[in-house]
């Protein structure tokens, strides 16, 4: 696969090209005639043996290039996760094929709250496998400082492993554990609202600390483990850091005073 783009003063494109002949197959018919508000629009067509498909990208950010800008926080993540759930769904609505979806984070675009995934026929490939890798690489660019986060990149990564998972119900499951963890410790609370954001931040310490001792334990240092616990024990060590630095400032404000 081949990927080019361009543009005019009015328009930007993404094109794929394929090495094979071009064939104006029932997905693209579907495509030509339904709008999927999950999928960028696509023409396709074929020159010297030579598959080609357009994309409109004009004002669309890769979510590649929005995670360079910026670390995924939990509150993107999920939005992004619903979405993709969204997509699947609609896809297999219309019949056509979800492993025709690219996931590689370069072939997503967002605009205005929304994704657009890229859905091409001459596209082979396995939703489950790329699901995985996609994974991986929310836990490479989570926001370490955002323990949410950290939570459900490793707990969707950890679901990808799994047998014949399916993805909407692994995301009804996380989120609902997490919540239901949360709505507990909210019923025996005594102290109102700030001791439940402490009791939340030691729930998360507590299920973080599960993970890097899970991390200790694999055999392979470079596995995603290994990468999810030397983040935690940097952002853990920065935190102790930056707490006994408070510390000592207020020491001396104390006996300046």
């Amino acid at each position: 696969m081949k990927t080019e783009y361009e543009r005019n003063l009015h328009h930007a494109w993404m094109i794929l090209e394929f090495d094979e002949i071009y064939e104006e197959d029932y997905q693209m018919r579907m495509l030509a005639e339904n709008h999927l508000n999950c999928l960028l629009d696509v023409k396709g067509q074929g020159m010297d043996r030579i598959s080609r498909y357009q994309y409109e990208v004009g004002g669309k950010t890769s979510m590649a290039a929005m995670g360079e800008r910026q670390k995924w926080n939990f509150s993107r993540m999920k939005e992004f996760m619903q979405q993709f759930v969204e997509a699947v769904r609609e896809v297999n609505n219309y019949l056509l094929d979800v492993n025709c979806l690219n996931l590689d984070p370069e072939y997503i675009y967002y605009q205005n709250g929304r994704y657009f995934f890229c859905y091409c026929p001459a596209f082979k490939g396995n939703i489950w496998e790329a699901f995985h890798v996609l994974t991986e690489y929310f836990v490479r660019e989570t926001d370490y400082e955002d323990k949410e986060a950290i939570y459900l990149a490793c707990e969707l990564h950890k679901a990808s492993m799994e047998d014949n998972y399916n993805i909407e119900q692994i995301l009804e499951r996380i989120l609902e554990r997490k919540e239901q963890r949360m709505e507990d410790v909210k019923k025996n609370l005594k102290y109102g609202n700030a001791a439940y954001e402490l009791k939340e931040d030691q729930i998360l310490d507590d299920w973080a600390g599960e993970q890097e001792l899970k991390g200790n334990v694999m055999k392979d240092r470079e596995t995603v483990w290994g990468f999810v616990t030397r983040k935690i024990r940097k952002r853990n060590h920065r935190n102790w850091e930056n707490r006994e630095v408070q510390e000592e400032n207020e020491a001396e404000n104390y006996r300046n005073y």
